[in-house]
């Protein structure tokens, strides 16, 4: 094998090894945010306060986040819980069971 030939084979191999470590990290933080992990802040997610039967409440959807990693953590719990879910002091579900709004509610204590 001559010199060239084994420094693009090496060459290629590192490529295929920076590439699987990127999907890994990828992969690594979706799960991390998908457990609940700190990082998935949902209060950064923009909140729009509506006014409901119940009284006032908070909206946001997939739009208007442009579909983030956090927006995403929190459509999964809400999936992974028939669509209620309640954490850190607020009610969370789907607006009329559309996945892609969601509406919080402080717990009141």
């Amino acid at each position: 094998m001559s010199e060239e030939l084994a420094i693009e084979a090496l060459l290629e191999f590192l490529n295929a090894c920076e590439a699987g470590i990127v999907a890994a990290r990828q992969r690594i933080k979706a799960v991390k945010i998908g457990q609940g992990d700190i990082s998935a802040d949902f209060n950064k997610l923009f909140w729009e306060t509506k006014q409901g039967t119940k009284g006032e409440y908070q909206q946001t959807s997939k739009r208007s986040t442009n579909n983030s990693d956090v927006f995403q953590a929190l459509q999964r719990k809400l999936r992974e819980n028939n669509g209620f879910w309640q954490h850190q002091g607020f009610k969370y579900w789907f607006h009329r069971q559309d996945r892609d709004v969601i509406d919080r509610r402080k717990i009141q204590a």
